[in-house]
């Protein structure tokens, strides 16, 4: 009832002009059937504000009731700027893109109302380049529908969803074999802002265009139980921040909520959640684990963590900033209970090792209903910046183990995982994110890039043969081939505001690049 309570709490405070309708998607192709939004709060039920993580799958226990990323930092004046939402969908965090000319102004394309998320499978992209070429083909919603281009006409970027781009012209046509670009054997891709509304935190909003990926495998033992997340934020604003700070908020309840430990691993970062004692009972309609009851947690898998402990904010931005910097609600330094000195990890030993005195197994802390929260200091925030982040959500239940054995357990299963990250990933979904991006090979470039109708286009000094021709986004061409003769080649295009492609050929390779008229 408390949980159902805030939630409402949450949707009343959503103003009418926001008018966003939350869509909802399963990732279920593994053990693990996560329920993901583009609201903001994610692995959570929002039609019926129930826990949204349920794994095993099929066996009708959560392990998960809510999942949020929080964002903040000050500017130059020290003010504070945040976007963070615990339980409350679209809050602080709205649907759709942010414009690309500065002012960082949510989306006014209706589009984004009734959609930000979209769901496809590996299976679909095979099937789609299996089959494109057949007479009457036509690709599916999931191919059709992806979310590879903003509309330029209003501000957005060109560039959304990563695809690749098999003819390499930077259009997505699923009728030229172009398809989505993503991780693991089912993704869902959600693009979201802090822009689109005031926010009930009261934080000042950012600028930040956020793009969440969403992933799983099937079939590989050591991640069966494994969703990953990948995400990309985007400063869309002129502002510069300082001390930013990307931070995971997480309420993993394991059954049921009312009886469980927290920890930390700062050398995998890691924080967790366990049962507080061996048998996770049923209650109030909520089913348990039972016996021998799991671990669970998240790992960054690209960034350490600056921080890890209980989150004890309430609603407001102040408290949120607090927990984001180490420190209770209230302002005050977490404390190692054991050494009564500042800390930035909470109960960072291992809980099945007796000899290490901080665990809330060797405290002796009542179990109860844990949240917590995991800190990346990203430094700067510079304008129009891009980073990305990965993160696994891992669990653990071992034959004959108990629940302190489960979450000892973990940290194996956490490298499992990061070993698999780490020879599997090389940013590939970037890379082929249109095959207009820089090919190495041709060195070419742009500058000013915006610019008002001039600029220069320079080559390597080992260029030879080379001619360069512009298009718009429809392909049209607006300036025919023109030879190359120089390293650095002025050229005056007059033609209206927009984005355009520049297909530079030399040796016979072609690279295409996006140039922006203001």
């Amino acid at each position: 009832m408390i949980r159902f309570i805030l939630f409402s709490i949450g949707v009343s405070l959503i103003s009418q002009s926001n008018a966003q309708v939350i869509s909802q998607a399963l990732l279920d192709l593994n053990n693990v059937e996560a329920m993901v939004n583009d609201g903001g709060v994610f692995f959570n039920d929002h039609g019926n504000a129930d826990p949204g993580y349920e794994v095993p799958k099929g066996s009708g226990l959560n392990a998960i009731f809510a999942l949020a990323f929080w964002y903040g930092g000050t500017d130059v004046n020290g003010q504070l700027k945040l976007s963070a939402q615990k339980y409350e969908n679209l809050t602080d965090q709205f649907k759709g893109p942010l414009s690309t000319d500065g002012t960082a102004q949510a989306s006014t394309s209706s589009a984004w109302a009734n959609q930000a998320l979209f769901s496809v499978t590996q299976e679909e992209i095979d099937y789609h380049l299996a089959n494109y070429m057949t007479p009457g083909y036509q690709p599916s919603s999931a191919i059709a529908n992806w979310p590879a281009h903003g509309d330029v006409s209003v501000q957005e970027d060109f560039y959304l969803a990563p695809f690749v781009d098999s003819d390499g012209d930077g259009i997505y046509n699923p009728m030229t074999a172009d398809h989505p670009c993503i991780r693991g054997d089912k993704a869902i891709y959600v693009i979201m802002n802090d822009k689109g509304d005031l926010h009930a935190s009261g934080g000042d909003p950012i600028g930040l265009e956020m793009h969440y990926m969403f992933y799983e495998y099937v079939g590989i033992p050591e991640i069966e139980n494994t969703t990953f997340v990948h995400l990309k934020i985007i400063n869309r604003g002129v502002q510069t921040l300082n001390d930013f700070k990307v931070s995971t908020f997480l309420d993993a309840d394991l059954g049921f909520f009312g009886d469980d430990y927290f920890g930390s691993d700062e050398s995998r970062n890691m924080m967790f959640f366990y049962n507080g004692d061996n048998l996770d009972e049923d209650n109030a309609g909520t089913p348990g684990y039972q016996t021998a009851p799991p671990a669970i947690g998240l790992v960054s898998l690209a960034n350490d963590f600056e921080s890890i402990g209980i989150t004890d904010a309430g609603s407001t931005a102040p408290e949120f900033w607090s927990n984001m910097n180490a420190r209770n609600a209230s302002g005050a330094l977490w404390e190692d209970p054991v050494t009564m000195t500042p800390t930035n990890f909470m109960f960072p030993s291992d809980p099945g090792n007796v000899s290490q005195p901080n665990s809330e197994v060797t405290l002796a802390n009542a179990p109860g209903d844990r949240k917590g929260i995991a800190n990346i200091n990203l430094g700067t925030l510079v304008s129009f910046s891009e980073y990305t982040f990965d993160y696994a959500v891992i669990y653990n239940r071992e034959a004959g183990g108990d629940n302190i054995q489960n979450a000892s357990g973990l940290k194996n299963v956490a490298d499992a995982v990061q070993d698999f990250f780490d020879t599997t990933f090389v940013d590939d979904c970037l890379l082929q994110t249109a095959a207009i991006d820089e090919l190495e090979e041709v060195n070419f470039s742009i500058h000013p890039n915006p610019s008002v109708g001039e600029f220069v286009i320079a080559l390597g000094d080992d260029f030879t043969d080379a001619s360069v021709m512009i298009s718009d986004l429809s392909g049209r061409v607006v300036m025919q081939e023109k030879e190359l003769n120089s390293t650095e080649t002025l050229i005056q295009l007059d033609q209206p505001s927009g984005v355009y492609l520049v297909h530079l050929t030399s040796d016979g390779r072609t690279t295409v690049k996006r140039m922006v008229l203001n």
